[in-house]
């Protein structure tokens, strides 16, 4: 796998900042409290939409959890431990996946959008293309 030590700390901030975002919204589901909305509006449609909510636990904590795994793979990334990438990696894709159809949701079935969802899609693609950027199915011996 290359080294490249500025994409794994892009992935560390990238997944902490998701774990902020998702955090946030998940506590604001626990709680029941309306959420402030920034430009795109739809804040409140999205989130209590019966999208929003897995087996009756609101999805931000599935993103949460997300985020803490790419956030700890990163930091055993950086302390020499970079076999978790390829692990990782596969998280991330899921989370590529799940997001595409979470964002065609609010685009065409609900018509809205979410601010903290569009942040977390964000996040998710940046989280992608720093996986990309390690190329952790190659095995070179500095991958051992």
């Amino acid at each position: 796998m290359s080294g490249n030590p500025w994409s794994i700390r892009v992935m560390v901030l990238a997944g902490f900042a998701g774990m902020v975002d998702s955090g946030y919204v998940g506590f604001h589901s626990l709680t029941g409290l309306l959420i402030p909305c920034g430009p795109a509006g739809g804040c409140d449609q999205v989130l209590n939409s019966p999208y929003s909510h897995l087996g009756g636990v609101s999805i931000a904590w599935f993103g949460f959890a997300f985020y803490l795994a790419v956030t700890a793979a990163g930091i055993f990334g950086l302390s020499g431990f970079r076999q978790v990438f390829r692990f990782s990696l596969i998280a991330s894709l899921a989370a590529f996946l799940a997001t595409l159809y979470l964002l065609y949701l609010q685009a065409f079935v609900l018509q809205a959008f979410c601010d903290y969802c569009l942040l977390s899609a964000l996040l998710v693609f940046v989280i992608l293309g720093a996986h990309l950027a390690l190329r952790p199915w190659n095995r070179t011996p500095e991958s051992a």
